[in-house]
């Protein structure tokens, strides 16, 4: 569902791009009533002193400048891979979410492109120096298995390790007893198979079992992240971890992974772009529609004139 809420407010602004590319293409009176009209004009003057409106504008522009610096970088293929993937993971949910948005299958595919073309200018605004990449490479865990059991309370968790101290108990079949998991209960505890760049696992858990040896469980219970209990954690196994050279196309990956998670320095490097790009806004209402990616690679340039002048 992460990958939806992300979309979910790019869908909007899409969809209202949308409109906002016909302007002037159709009736001037778009809207027509016995108590009056609704003109072209009327609701172009409402909606850009919102703040949909406003964003509207910034992601069509950017959408522009990026396409035409890095389009040849995304595939309709990429496109389709992205999509189907959101549409593989939401099932059912998929369709209700698009209808419940007013939004067409189009609009989505227009925003996933949006972020990939991000990324592509994330990727070539970025210097991946060895430093930065042997710092990822020394935090990253590899594939790992591990179980939990999921209880309401810490004391709760508390008595189910104790009884695997005591008693030898079985950890699979604690789980399917006990456990609060509804979707790992079932399979003994056992999650799917995760590594540290995963958002599917508590973080908590992550970290709980990262720093397990195998076939060790928590001595302590572990409060999950989202406050919805305590876990109890098993570290089933992990693979090695691969040698820097052999990930060093991943670590890439993951070094734009870190940047794009980061809404401040992403706003930086396509303020760069817009520079580069030379946009100008005719409409003074809409002078500041692009403040926030403007105002962030000025900063930027500040900061670093500053440091170069000491």
């Amino acid at each position: 569902m992460n990958m939806w809420k992300k979309v979910l407010a790019v869908l909007v602004v899409v969809g209202v791009g949308a409109g906002l590319a016909i302007w002037g293409a159709g009736p001037k009176t778009i809207a027509t009533s016995d108590e009056g009209n609704v003109t072209e004009s009327k609701y172009y003057k409402q909606l850009k002193q919102t703040p949909v409106g406003q964003q509207t504008l910034a992601d069509m522009v950017v959408t522009e400048v990026l396409d035409s610096e890095y389009g040849k970088n995304v595939s309709k293929k990429d496109v389709d891979k992205k999509y189907d993937e959101t549409r593989k993971e939401l099932g059912d949910q998929f369709e209700q979410q698009l209808a419940q948005t007013g939004m067409s299958a189009q609009n989505y595919r227009d925003s996933i492109k949006l972020d990939l073309l991000k990324r592509e200018a994330v990727k070539a605004n970025t210097n991946f120096s060895k430093a930065s990449l042997e710092k990822i490479y020394n935090d990253y865990q590899p594939k790992t298995s591990a179980s939990v059991i999921l209880l309401g309370s810490e004391d709760d968790a508390k008595k189910i390790i104790k009884e695997l101290d005591d008693k030898d108990g079985d950890f699979s079949k604690l789980a399917k007893k006990y456990s609060g998991d509804t979707d790992s209960k079932k399979n003994g505890g056992k999650l799917d198979d995760f590594d540290s760049t995963s958002t599917k696992v508590d973080s908590n858990v992550k970290k709980a079992a990262f720093d397990l040896e195998n076939g060790k469980y928590s001595e302590k219970p572990v409060k999950a992240a989202s406050n919805s209990g305590y876990y109890v954690v098993k570290r089933n196994t992990q693979e090695k971890k691969p040698s820097y050279d052999d990930m060093k196309n991943d670590l890439k990956n993951l070094r734009v992974d870190e940047i794009m998670s980061n809404e401040d320095d992403v706003n930086v490097i396509i303020g760069k772009e817009l520079g580069k790009a030379n946009v100008n806004i005719k409409d003074p209402d809409l002078k500041n529609a692009l403040a926030k990616y403007t105002q962030a690679a000025a900063s930027d340039a500040a900061d670093k004139q500053k440091k170069n002048d000491k």
